[in-house]
């Protein structure tokens, strides 16, 4: 996936997942969807939108377009919240999308001590290293409204943006993560979590990951740890 087109708001994210069955033609959800984003005008910025998320939360899980699939998204929103699944839904967008994790990347070494952040040296940043002006141009406004939607950014004017909370994960909600991390991200069972990108948890407040590890050993997967290594062998 190269450009983030459009922003999205979690609550689009769950709404969709907990409306669709697995089994059925992605197609019969197009009409159905447009009743979950309410909030945006026209047909075409609704098909967009409805991409990023079915590319996301369904088509990254399989092969064929043709009829959805269980994955383990679909379970979460069927049997988690929406205030659990928020911050997982924002990773997964940012392990999807290359770009994303570029923009995490400069927005924090651009962010002054006032946690504020001016869109235009962002922007231009990254036409500077990114390239493609228009694909970036794109991808840094869908993502700053994406961030406001998800409750970790605010709009200060039309030039300047504020962190104003990083959501707080706890260890169920990292074992998620992990899962997800290998099964849809690096697709293997062995994790190296000394080798975890930091733009994958850079959003959020996370509890030590050794902690976790230790936590789900035996349950989620084998932990092997000594003094140079720290793997998951994923069940």
């Amino acid at each position: 996936m190269i450009g983030f087109d459009r922003p999205v708001k979690p609550e689009w994210i769950y709404k969709t997942l907990r409306m669709i069955e697995v089994g059925h033609n992605p197609g019969e959800y197009n009409l159905p969807f447009e009743d979950i984003a309410v909030e945006l005008v026209g047909k075409e910025g609704k098909r967009k939108v409805r991409t990023v998320i079915f590319r996301s939360f369904i088509y990254s899980f399989q092969k064929q377009r043709s009829k959805i699939e269980n994955n383990y998204l679909i379970e979460l929103s069927r049997s988690k919240t929406i205030n659990y699944l928020q911050p997982i839904y924002l990773i997964k967008l940012i392990m999807d999308y290359e770009i994303l994790r570029f923009i995490i990347n400069k927005m924090n070494l651009l962010i002054d001590n006032s946690r504020e952040l001016r869109t235009s040296i962002l922007s231009k940043k990254m036409i500077q290293e990114y390239g493609d002006r228009d694909v970036v141009t794109r991808s840094v406004r869908a993502f700053i409204k994406s961030l406001v939607y998800f409750g970790i950014l605010v709009e200060i004017d039309n030039k300047t943006i504020k962190v104003v909370e990083k959501p707080a994960l706890n260890d169920e909600q990292i074992k998620d993560v992990l899962k997800l991390y290998s099964q849809n991200f690096i697709k293997s069972k062995i994790v190296d979590l000394n080798q975890i990108e930091k733009a994958i948890f850079a959003l959020s407040e996370i509890p030590s990951l050794n902690d976790v590890a230790m936590k789900y050993n035996g349950q989620d997967w084998e932990y092997i740890k000594d003094a140079h290594r720290a793997i998951l062998m994923m069940r």
